[in-house]
């Protein structure tokens, strides 16, 4: 299956994930559950970098702010 983003993807929330995750957080991706629709496992976390949430999340509901090395 092919995935939009990878392990240790910088994304971004594209729409309120909750309250602890407003539209534009930014996270990291923790894993990827590859299948005809995929999920990934995503931290999210401020502006000073403490964690906010770890949810597993639709690819919808991300964007790449920077991929992994």
């Amino acid at each position: 299956m092919n995935t939009k983003f990878f392990e240790y993807d910088v994304v971004r929330s594209t729409r309120s994930l909750g309250e602890d995750v407003p539209s534009g957080t930014s996270g990291a991706v923790l894993m990827v559950f590859a299948s005809a629709h995929p999920q990934y496992e995503v931290e999210f976390v401020d502006s000073a970098g403490e964690s906010l949430a770890v949810l597993t999340v639709k690819e919808e509901d991300l964007e790449l702010v920077q991929r992994a090395n």
